[in-house]
């Protein structure tokens, strides 16, 4: 089983949430946006990955480079 990478939603520490909604024992192996990223494709979790809160980073990515 290879580690993966998790998008950290909101907070931090016990109060911390991932985007694939998994446990606080996750959370550790979590980064912001702008690291998640930058992980290696096969680093990232999927579910991460094609959540909602990953299409809203994206989306305000455009909006940004559109400016």
């Amino acid at each position: 089983m290879s580690y993966q990478m998790h998008l950290n939603k909101s907070g931090s520490g016990f109060a911390s949430k991932t985007a694939c909604g998994r446990n606080i024992l996750r959370t550790p192996m979590s980064v912001n946006w702008e690291e998640f990223k930058r992980e290696l494709e096969e680093h990232k979790c999927l579910k991460c990955k094609t959540s909602k809160q990953a299409e809203l980073n994206s989306k305000m990515d455009l909006r940004k480079q559109a400016a």
